[in-house]
């Protein structure tokens, strides 16, 4: 999220919205949100139904329920662009591939 927020100017030039979720309760969520200075919205308390809705993996971390990560990019309108599910945090989309993935197809 922090490398994210570091092309968050980038990415409002280029017209991209983000938007976080984390299984975090609203004062773990803010915790990080401040400790990262994130300046993008970011929901917190995801349940297991919207892990499951999204088709993401479930995960536990220090014997807390997590959400594994699973980035969208979607066109406006909502139509999917492009998705990414792992289960660990190797291979995530960086924030240059999605800004080379945006400026490639507007």
């Amino acid at each position: 999220m922090a490398a994210v927020q570091e092309k968050i100017k980038l990415f409002d030039r280029l017209g991209i919205k983000v938007i976080a979720a984390s299984t975090d309760a609203e004062s773990g969520a803010q915790m990080m949100i401040d400790e990262q200075a994130i300046t993008y919205p970011v929901g917190f308390g995801m349940s297991q139904a919207e892990i499951d809705m999204l088709g993401a993996f479930p995960g536990e971390r220090q014997g807390k329920t997590i959400v594994q990560p699973a980035e969208f990019l979607l066109w406006p309108g909502g139509k999917i662009a492009a998705s990414l599910y792992a289960t660990s945090q190797l291979g995530r989309m960086s924030p240059r591939e999605i800004a080379v993935f945006v400026k490639d197809r507007s």
